[in-house]
C-alpha cells in the first residue's frame, strides 16, 4: 500500500459543531480553507445574498408586464399575441441560456457565467427604461434579459450546494424558493401601483434599476467562485509551523481589515478551470433525457405553463370594456398566486424540517394532491370566464357583456389562480426529493449524485420555461375566442389527469427499472454497481 492510499485510508470523517456535533458532514470537506464548503458563515451567507439580489431582481422582471399588458396592445398598436411576445420571447430564450450556462460552468466555473449574465440584464433593464414608445426595442430589451436570466434558474441552487452542508441547506434553499414566488407573482402588486402613477410601464424598470446599486456590488465583492475540485484537494499538507497556523481557526476566519484584503484579492473573475471534454459537455443534455427527467416534466408542464398563460390574460380581460380596470388593481389579483404558493413552499418546509425522507406513497399522495389542486384552478378560472363571454365577441363588441361583467370578481379569479399555483408549487416541492432517490440508486459517491441532481433538475428548468413561453404565446389568443378558452382548460384538464396517472403508475410499478434507465442514458455508473438502497441524497 503507498503512502498516498495510506492517508486516505487513515482520513479521519468530520462532524458538525455545536449541536451539530454528532452529525457527520456530507459531503466530506476537505482540509483546505478556500474549500467552500470550509468558509466562515459569513461568507457563505453574503455569498447567499448576493445571489438572492439577483434571484429577486429577475423575479420582478418576469412578471413585469402582467398588470400592464392590456393596455400595452393600444399603446404599440399591436396584437395581443404580441405583447405576450414580451414576456414569452425571454422565457424561451432563458431555456436555451439555462442550458449552456450549465454546460460552461463545468468547464470555466460559476462566477463568471453569473458576471456575464449580469451584464446582459443590465444593459437589457436600461434600455427597456428607454423602450415606451417602441415595440420592436422593448423586444430587443426583453430578449437581452432573456439571455441573463437562465444562469441564475439554473445555478443558484447548485452555489447553495456548493457552499453548505446536507444538514444546512433546508433553510437557504427554503429562503430563495420563497424569494422566486414573492418576487416573481408578488412585485405586479407595486408594479402595477408604479405603472398606474407614472402612466407608463417603464417606471417598474427605473425602479428595477435603482436596486442594481445594491446588486452590483455584492455580487462582484460578494460571491466568488463556489465550484471547487474536492478530489484534488483530498490529501493537503500539514501547514507549516508558525504562529499563525497555531492561531484558533475563529481567530484566522474573523473578518478584519487583514482577511477583507486577502478576501478581495480572491475575487477572480476567473479561478476555476477544469478540462474541456466531451463526455463532460453532455452531462446535462444526457441529463435532459434521463426518464426522471421527462417525467417530472411531463407531470408539471401543464400546471406550470397554464399558471403563465393565464396569468398573462388576465389584464387583458379586465383592462377590456366594459370592466376598464387599472393596472395597479389588475396587480393586485396577482395576490393570490403569491399567497398560495407561499403557503405551500413554507408548509412543505417546515414538513421537511420534522421529517427528513419522502416515501414513496407521501411522494405519490403529494402528486396526486397537487394535480387536483390544478385541475381545480384551471377548471374554475376558465369555464368562469367563459360563462361570463359575450357570444362570437368582435372588434367593435365587448368581450362581457355590462350585466356579466358587474359579476365578474377579481378576488374570486385571484383565488382560482392560487389554487392553480398552489398546485403547481406542491407538485414542484417533490421534484427534488425524486430526483435525489435516482441519484442515491445509480451514483456510485456523493459527488456524482449531486451533479446529476443539479444536472436533471437544471433539465426540468428549461423545460418548464419552454412550457411557461409558449402558453404566454398561446392563451392571449385564446381568450378573445368565443369558447376558445372553454376548450383549451378542459382539453388540458383531461390530459393533465391522464398524465398523472400514467407517471404514478409507472413510478409504483417500474421505478427501479426507471433508476437503471436514468444510469444508464446519464452514464453514471456500471450497471453491476448499481445499488438498491436509498441514501442520504433524499435529504438534499
Amino acid at each position: 500500500m503507498t503512502s498516498s492510499s495510506l492517508s486516505n485510508c487513515q482520513k479521519s470523517i468530520k462532524y458538525g459543531k455545536g449541536k451539530y456535533a454528532h452529525i457527520e458532514l456530507v459531503p466530506q470537506p476537505s482540509d483546505d480553507p478556500d474549500d467552500p464548503l470550509n468558509w466562515p458563515r459569513w461568507r457563505k451567507d453574503l455569498n447567499l445574498v448576493s445571489l438572492l439580489v439577483m434571484v429577486g431582481l429577475i423575479g420582478g422582471m418576469k412578471t413585469v408586464f402582467i398588470s400592464t399588458a392590456g393596455s400595452l396592445s393600444t399603446q404599440y398598436g399591436v396584437s395581443n399575441t404580441a405583447i405576450g411576445a414580451l414576456t414569452a420571447g425571454p422565457l424561451l430564450i432563458s431555456a436555451l441560456t439555462s442550458l449552456m450556462s450549465s454546460i460552461t460552468a463545468k468547464f470555466y466555473g460559476k462566477r463568471p457565467v453569473y458576471l456575464v449574465s449580469t451584464f446582459f440584464l443590465f444593459v437589457g433593464t436600461i434600455w427597456n427604461m428607454t423602450a415606451g414608445d417602441d415595440y420592436g426595442s422593448c423586444l430587443g430589451a426583453r430578449i437581452f434579459q432573456g439571455l441573463g436570466w437562465g444562469a441564475f434558474e439554473t445555478l443558484v441552487l447548485g452555489s447553495i450546494q456548493d457552499t453548505y452542508f446536507e444538514h444546512e441547506r433546508n433553510l437557504p434553499v427554503t429562503t430563495y424558493n420563497l424569494l422566486a414566488i414573492a418576487t416573481t407573482w408578488g412585485s405586479p402588486l407595486l408594479g402595477g401601483l408604479a405603472s398606474k402613477n407614472a402612466n407608463s410601464f417603464t417606471s417598474q424598470f427605473r425602479i428595477i434599476n435603482i436596486f442594481y446599486f445594491l446588486a452590483l456590488p455584492l455580487l462582484f465583492f460578494g460571491a466568488p467562485e463556489t465550484a471547487y475540485n474536492r478530489s484534488r484537494a483530498a490529501i493537503t499538507p500539514l501547514p507549516t509551523p508558525g504562529l499563525d497556523a497555531w492561531r484558533p481557526w475563529r481567530l484566522r476566519h474573523r473578518l478584519n481589515k487583514e482577511t477583507a484584503i486577502v478576501y478581495i484579492k480572491k475575487m477572480k473573475p476567473l479561478s476555476f478551470k477544469a478540462p474541456v471534454t466531451a463526455s463532460t459537455a453532455l452531462q446535462v443534455p444526457r441529463a435532459i433525457l434521463a426518464p426522471t427527467t421527462c417525467l417530472l416534466s411531463a407531470l408539471t408542464f401543464i400546471p406550470y405553463g397554464a399558471l403563465w398563460g393565464l396569468t398573462s390574460t388576465i389584464s387583458i380581460l379586465a383592462a377590456s370594456a366594459p370592466l376598464s380596470v387599472d393596472a395597479a388593481v389588475t396587480g393586485v389579483s396577482m395576490a393570490g398566486p403569491w399567497i398560495v404558493a407561499s403557503i405551500v413552499v413554507g408548509g412543505f418546509c417546515f414538513y421537511r424540517g420534522l421529517h427528513e425522507r419522502f416515501t414513496k406513497s407521501i411522494s405519490h399522495l403529494i402528486i396526486s394532491a397537487g394535480s387536483m389542486l390544478c385541475l381545480t384552478g384551471l377548471l374554475s378560472y376558465g369555464l368562469g370566464i367563459h360563462n361570463f363571454m359575450t357570444p362570437s365577441p368582435t372588434p367593435s363588441t365587448p368581450l362581457f357583456t355590462s350585466d356579466a361583467a358587474g359579476q365578474i370578481s377579481l378576488p374570486l379569479l385571484s383565488l382560482q389562480l392560487g389554487i392553480l399555483a398552489g398546485g403547481t408549487y406542491t407538485l414542484d416541492t417533490v421534484t427534488r426529493p425524486l430526483l435525489a432517490r435516482s441519484a442515491s440508486f445509480t451514483s456510485s459517491s456523493i459527488a456524482i449524485g449531486q451533479r446529476s441532481i443539479g444536472d436533471m433538475h437544471a433539465g426540468i428548468i428549461m423545460l418548464r420555461n419552454l412550457a411557461a413561453g409558449v402558453f404566454v404565446l398561446a392563451m392571449p389568443h385564446a381568450v378573445t375566442i368565443y369558447g376558445a378558452l372553454k376548450s383549451a382548460v378542459i382539453g388540458l384538464g383531461i390530459t393533465q389527469l391522464i398524465l398523472t396517472g400514467v407517471v404514478l403508475a409507472l413510478w409504483w410499478y417500474f421505478e427501479e427499472s426507471i433508476w437503471r434507465a436514468d444510469g444508464m442514458i446519464m452514464g453514471l455508473v456500471d450497471m453491476k454497481l448499481l445499488k438498491q438502497s436509498i441514501s442520504f441524497f433524499e435529504t438534499d
